[in-house]
C-alpha cells in the first residue's frame, strides 16, 4: 500500500499553526514546498494555501480534507520566499496568514490564473539610450573598494555617506557587478515619491533590466513585476518596504537607501514589521549581501556597525568638492532686526528667499505638519473642537473649510460660533503646511509656489509631477512635510527654511533628539549643490538646544555619542529590545481591567521588565480605547521565551469572559 502524503499549508487568515491537507495522488511528485494550491476551508468555500512543509506523517485527532487544486510552476514561489515568510511571522509575532496576505497577490492576479490570464503586459519599455555608469571619483573609488573588502567578513555593511557625497552613483557601480555575475539586486527606498526621481537615473544604465514595485501601481503593473522576478526575467528592482516579498529566486544584494528612515516600519496592517531588518534576513536566506546607505545613519545601525557587528564604510567629502550648506539660526523669541515680519517667518528667512529668488534660484521651506492649522480655539472660553472617534483635536484645512481629524479622516464644518459660549471670535493656533502656502504666495506674488504632502499627494501621479516641476525649474518655492527631506537632488535649490525645529525637538519620544538631527541633516542637505554653497535657516525658540549645536556642525558622530550615553543609561534600544503590547476596547472599564490583568501576568514571568499599562499619547482612535505595555528585554532574557510568554499571557487574556470585543496585538522593535 502506498504511503500517504500531507502537506502543511499557511492560509491566508489571521488564525496560529499551519494546516495539514492530504496531497492526492496525481498531484504526488509535483506538490512542493514554496507551491500554491486550492484547498477547501471551513464550511462553504475554498481559498487559497501555501506548502511549507511536506511529511508522511497523518495528522492525530482528525482526518485532513484533499487539496483540491495545484496551481501552475509560474505561480508558485521559490522556498526561500516560504522561509522568509515564516521567519517575518516568527520575529514580529504575526499570524502566519497575515503574512502570507502581504507576501503573495489574490489567486486572480497570480500569473497563469483568473483575470491575470485573460490580462496582458502593460509595461512600457524604456525609449531612451542605456549608457555606462560614470567613473567613480577617488574618494567614492576608496569607499567602493572598502565596501567589498569589508564583505570578505561581514555579510551587512553600513554606508555613511553625507548628503551629496554621490551615494547613489556607487550604488549603481554594485548592482551592476551583481547583474553581471547573474544574481538579483533589490534597490529599497523608504517613500514612493523618491522612487520617481531615481528610477529615470538608473534606467539610463539598465534600461528595461530594472522595474519599481511600490503601492501606487496599477494591479496590472505589480502582477508584472511579481510575475517577472518569479521567472527571473526581471533581475533588478526598485521598491518600497513591501518588494521584500516579491518571489525573487537569487538576491545576490539588498540596498536599503536612506536605512534611518522610520517609513521602513509597517504599522497597520500586520505584519509590523521593520522592513531594513527584514532585509538583512531575507538576504542572509539567500546567502546574498545588504548594504545599508545614510548620511545619518539609525543609532541601532551604528551602533552595530562600530560593535563590529557590521562592517562600516565612510564617505565624509561632497561630490565635486561641494561645500556643506551654510547653517544659521534664526531666533523667534525675539524680533530678528527692524522692521515687522510675519510671524511665521523670521526676517533672516525671507531676506534669504528674497535673494534666492532675485538670483532665479529655488527654495525649499520644510514644516512636519499639513493643514492650515492644528487646532482652532475659542478665545474666551477656551472650547477646542475634537473628534468624537479619537482623543485628537480637529486640524483646520481651509480649501476644505472643514475640520479633519488626521487619525480616522472623519472631517466636519467649520462652526460659525463657538457651542460653549457662543462667541464669534474662533482663532487658528500654529500653522501647517496649507497655511504656510498662503503667507508665502501674499509674500511673494510673482513666485511659483506649491505644495508637497499627503494632502496634494493623493493621486497616483501627484508625487511625480510636483517633483518633476521643481527639478525642472518650473516651481520657484516648494513648501512640504518630511517627503520632501530625503534623497532628492535639484541643481538650483540654494535655500532651505526649516519653520518649526522645536516641535520635532520636543517631542514627547525617547528617539525625538535622534529623528530631529536626522531630519534637520536631511532636508538642509539638499541645499547647494556644484555652483553655490546652499544655506539652511533653523527658526527656534531654543537656539542653544544641543541637537542644533550638534546640526550647526553637522556632527553626527557627537550626536551619536550623547544619545547612546542616554539611551544605555535608561535601558533603550540599542541596548535593549522592545515590545510593545497594544490593548484596545470599546469600554474603558474593561480596557483598565484586562490591560492590568495582562500586565500582572506578565511580570508574574518578566518581573522588571514590563512598563505599563498607561494611555498612550492619542488614548483613543475611531471609538477604540487604547493602553500599552512595554517588555524590554535586556542582555539576561531570551527574545525567544519573551515572545512565547507574551503569546501565552495574550491568548489566556483573549480567552477571559467579557463583555464586547478587546483586541490586542504586540508590536516588535516599534518606532
Amino acid at each position: 500500500m502506498m504511503t500517504q502524503q500531507y502537506a502543511d499549508l499557511i492560509i491566508p487568515v489571521a488564525l496560529a499553526g499551519t494546516y495539514t491537507y492530504l496531497i492526492p495522488p496525481a498531484m504526488r511528485g509535483e506538490v512542493r514546498r514554496g507551491s500554491l494550491v486550492t484547498v477547501p476551508f471551513g464550511q462553504s468555500r475554498s481559498t487559497t494555501g501555501l506548502v511549507v512543509m511536506l511529511h508522511d506523517t497523518p495528522p492525530e485527532g482528525f482526518t485532513p480534507r484533499e487539496i483540491s487544486e495545484l496551481f501552475a510552476d509560474e505561480a508558485s514561489i521559490h522556498e526561500r520566499l516560504a522561509d522568509f515568510i515564516l521567519w517575518v511571522a516568527d520575529y514580529y509575532m504575526a499570524y502566519p496568514g497575515e503574512v502570507m496576505k502581504a507576501a503573495i497577490p489574490s489567486a486572480d492576479d497570480l500569473p497563469g490564473r483568473g483575470t491575470a490570464k485573460r490580462r496582458g503586459s502593460r509595461k512600457k519599455a524604456y525609449a531612451g539610450e542605456v549608457i555606462m555608469p560614470a567613473q567613480l571619483s577617488p574618494v567614492q573609488e576608496k569607499a567602493y573598494d572598502r565596501i567589498k573588502e569589508l564583505y570578505r567578513e561581514h555579510d551587512v555593511v553600513l554606508f555613511h555617506g553625507v548628503t551629496s557625497s554621490g551615494k547613489t552613483e556607487l550604488y549603481i557601480h554594485m548592482m551592476q557587478e551583481q547583474l553581471a555575475s547573474g544574481r538579483q539586486v533589490l534597490y529599497m527606498l523608504p517613500e514612493i515619491a523618491l522612487t520617481t526621481q531615481i528610477i529615470e537615473r538608473l534606467k539610463r544604465h539598465f534600461g528595461d533590466g530594472i522595474g519599481v514595485f511600490h503601492s501606487r501601481l496599477t494591479p496590472a503593473a505589480r502582477r508584472d513585476v511579481w510575475s517577472s522576478v518569479q521567472s527571473g526575467a526581471l533581475r533588478a528592482v526598485l521598491g518600497v518596504r513591501s518588494s521584500l516579498f516579491l518571489p525573487f529566486t537569487d538576491l545576490g544584494l539588498i540596498i536599503v537607501d536612506e536605512e534611518h528612515d522610520s517609513s521602513y516600519k509597517q504599522y497597520d496592517p500586520a505584519p509590523r514589521y521593520h522592513a531594513r531588518d527584514a532585509a538583512m534576513m531575507l538576504s542572509r536566506i539567500h546567502g546574498g549581501r545588504t548594504l545599508l546607505g545614510s548620511a545619518t545613519p539609525s543609532l541601532e545601525s551604528y551602533h552595530n556597525a562600530t560593535a563590529g557587528r557590521y562592517g562600516l564604510a565612510e564617505l565624509m567629502t561632497r561630490h565635486g568638492e561641494v561645500l556643506m550648506p551654510e547653517m544659521i539660526i534664526a531666533d523667534t523669541r525675539f524680533p530678528a532686526g527692524k522692521g515687522k515680519s510675519p510671524s511665521h517667518f523670521s526676517r533672516r528667512l525671507l531676506d534669504a528667499i528674497t535673494e534666492a529668488l532675485v538670483n532665479g534660484e529655488q527654495v525649499i521651506l520644510f514644516q512636519n505638519r499639513r493643514g492650515f492649522s492644528p487646532y482652532l480655539m475659542c478665545p474666551d472660553c477656551g472650547w477646542v473642537p475634537g473628534c468624537s472617534n479619537c482623543s485628537v483635536s480637529y486640524t483646520y484645512h481651509k480649501s476644505l473649510g472643514r475640520l479633519v481629524c488626521h487619525y480616522c479622516g472623519k472631517s466636519v464644518r467649520l462652526p460659525s460660533l463657538c457651542p460653549e459660549c457662543a462667541s464669534e471670535t474662533l482663532t487658528t493656533r500654529g500653522f501647517g503646511t496649507e497655511r504656510i502656502e498662503e503667507e508665502i504666495r501674499l509674500l511673494f506674488p510673482s513666485a511659483t509656489v506649491s505644495r508637497m504632502d499627503q494632502d496634494t499627494t493623493r493621486k497616483r501621479t501627484a508625487s511625480a509631477s510636483i517633483l518633476s516641476d521643481f527639478a525642472e525649474g518650473k516651481t520657484d518655492i516648494l513648501i512640504g512635510t518630511q517627503m520632501i527631506s530625503k534623497g532628492l537632488d535639484f541643481e538650483r535649490l540654494t535655500v532651505v527654511g526649516i519653520l518649526d525645529a522645536d516641535t520635532m525637538m520636543h517631542f514627547p519620544d525617547f528617539r525625538a533628539f535622534e529623528r530631529s538631527f536626522q531630519l534637520m541633516e536631511q532636508v538642509s542637505g539638499r541645499a547647494g549643490r556644484r555652483t553655490r554653497r546652499g544655506r539652511v535657516i533653523i527658526q527656534t525658540a531654543d537656539p542653544n538646544h544641543i541637537i542644533l549645536r550638534q546640526v550647526l556642525k553637522h556632527d553626527y558622530k557627537a550626536m551619536c555619542a550623547t544619545q547612546l550615553e542616554e539611551r544605555s543609561l535608561f535601558g533603550y534600544p540599542p541596548f535593549t529590545k522592545i515590545i510593545r503590547i497594544f490593548i484596545r476596547h470599546r469600554d474603558p472599564e474593561e480596557l483598565d481591567t484586562s490591560s492590568a490583568r495582562l500586565a500582572a501576568e506578565l511580570r508574574r514571568h518578566l518581573a522588571g521588565h514590563v512598563l505599563g499599562p498607561e494611555f498612550p499619547a492619542v488614548r483613543q482612535v475611531q471609538k477604540w480605547y487604547i493602553k500599552t505595555i512595554m517588555v524590554k528585554i535586556g542582555s539576561t532574557l531570551s527574545p525567544a521565551r519573551v515572545k512565547e510568554v507574551i503569546r501565552r499571557a495574550v491568548e489566556d487574556e483573549l480567552r477571559m469572559p467579557r463583555s464586547g470585543l478587546l483586541r490586542i496585538h504586540a508590536d516588535v522593535d516599534p518606532q
